[in-house]
């Protein structure tokens, strides 16, 4: 009886946890709009990990190739901003906010330029960009690098 009630404390625990943080953000801001919404993000894949961007100067390239593939949902300014990136669920993520620029590093931004959905949270509308060359992916990290606010 002990042990049940203890699992079933736990399963509580962990079920209160999932709430406050949600699947992939928690909708909004925390704590009467301080604080950034939360974001839950896997680990970046061992084939991914730790990859560098051999182009960290193809900021102009990687605009352009940002404004035809990203703009529709990450927004004009990269803000997530977008009819599109609103109605998405999760939202498109801001990528000017420094709670995204700080908390990753370029392997996960290039891993999620690949991927798309599979590397996200739960429910992401990301669209997997690996039709584009390596070098043409590593060029978006650049210009989604010089986002930052």
């Amino acid at each position: 009886m002990k042990t049940k009630l203890m699992i079933l404390c736990g399963l509580a625990c962990v079920a209160a946890l999932a709430a406050a943080c949600g699947g992939g953000t928690n909708g909004g801001k925390a704590n009467g709009g301080t604080k950034a919404p939360v974001v839950l993000r896997k680990a970046v894949p061992a084939d991914f990990k730790d990859k560098t961007n051999p182009t960290p100067d193809a900021k102009a390239e990687g605009e352009k190739l940002f404004k035809a593939q990203c703009v529709s949902c990450h927004g004009d300014n990269g803000d997530g901003d977008s009819p599109t990136g609103k109605a998405l669920k999760p939202v498109a993520a801001d990528l000017t906010a420094a709670g995204f620029q700080d908390a990753v590093k370029d392997d996960y931004i290039f891993w999620r330029i690949t991927t798309g959905a599979a590397g996200g949270p739960e429910g992401s509308g990301m669209t997997a960009f690996n039709t584009l060359s390596e070098e043409q992916r590593w060029q978006i990290v650049a210009y989604v690098r010089s986002l930052k606010k």
